[in-house]
């Protein structure tokens, strides 16, 4: 069997490819679902719907919570469409969701796997958080988390701060100072690394599978959304961040640094980097990574049926 993980998902357009290379590269214990991209429900079903069509109907589906643990939030359907999926009108899926919630079955898991679970954090961090404050011995059993989130330089939802930490930037720091073995892949990061450029997406739209179907129907808005932002096509920090996890030597240069979470003011949810001193390092971080790689990966995947 494959590796553990946990993935925990604001199940959006990337999001769904997240599951997919999950469902192939690792053993898929469950998905957890976290407020964020769009509307909670919508969120919800486009997990069930996804795992229906990649023929993952096994994998459970655990719902967490559905807004930060501080605050307000604004949802981004310019970026998804107002459904998360580019609008697609899918079927209605028949899975439905587990009735143990997220934060229970993370902590369950974790126990069940000690030393072996790994946590995908594609999204913000407040049901990890929230475990993590309910039982914090779960930091000693989980052997890895890697965190889509942060940005450097230039924010994607503010000038300071990426998205997944803009909703939760308490989460963030809460799981951040918590004792995880944690890898971060900024924002910046996937938007160099990430992109799955126009000559990809002709190769995506005339492969015809069943699943390059998919993809293209859920990322059609990502893509005209990402382009209007002067990518050279749509950003997937979310597939890119399960890629890094599975491939490790496709994370081209790292360091390990300090990071912290800005939680107040304008800068609120900013990512603050220690990039000098070498004490209280409490992360890894993604600074390049192998986009070709991963694209290769994908485009195989996609190929599959």
């Amino acid at each position: 069997m494959g590796r553990k993980v946990i993935l925990d998902s604001d199940t959006a357009s990337d999001d769904t490819i997240a599951i997919l290379l999950s469902s192939r590269l690792f053993d898929l214990l469950g998905v957890t679902i976290v407020a964020g991209n769009v509307d909670y429900d919508s969120q919800v079903k486009n997990c069930l719907f996804s795992l229906e069509y990649f023929r993952c109907s096994d994998v459970p589906v655990f719902l967490g919570s559905k807004r930060p643990i501080m605050g307000q939030w604004r949802t981004v359907p310019e970026v998804h469409g107002k459904n998360g999926l580019g609008d697609w009108d899918y079927p209605e899926p028949k899975k439905i969701p587990e009735k143990e919630d997220a934060v229970d079955a993370i902590l369950r898991l974790s126990r069940e796997y000690d030393g072996e679970l790994e946590v995908l954090a594609i999204s913000p961090l407040t049901n990890l958080a929230l475990a993590y404050l309910k039982d914090p011995s779960i930091a000693t059993r989980v052997k890895k988390v890697w965190i889509m989130g942060g940005a450097f330089s230039r924010g994607n939802t503010t000038p300071f701060a990426e998205f997944n930490f803009w909703v939760d930037p308490e989460a963030a720091k809460i799981v951040l100072d918590a004792g995880f073995d944690v890898t971060i892949v900024p924002w910046e990061v996937t938007e160099e690394y990430g992109v799955i450029d126009t000559e990809t997406w002709k190769k995506i739209e005339t492969m015809g599978t069943k699943l390059s179907e998919f993809f293209v129907r859920a990322n059609r808005t990502l893509r005209d959304f990402s382009i209007s932002q002067g990518n050279p096509g749509s950003v997937h920090p979310d597939s890119l961040t399960v890629y890094l996890a599975y491939d490790n030597s496709s994370v081209i240069e790292s360091r390990r640094l300090r990071v912290d979470i800005e939680t107040c003011s304008k800068t609120r949810g900013g990512m603050i980097v220690d990039w000098y001193s070498k004490e209280n390092a409490n992360a890894e971080v993604v600074l390049k990574a192998d986009g070709k790689k991963f694209r290769d990966t994908l485009l195989s995947i996609l190929s599959s049926f």
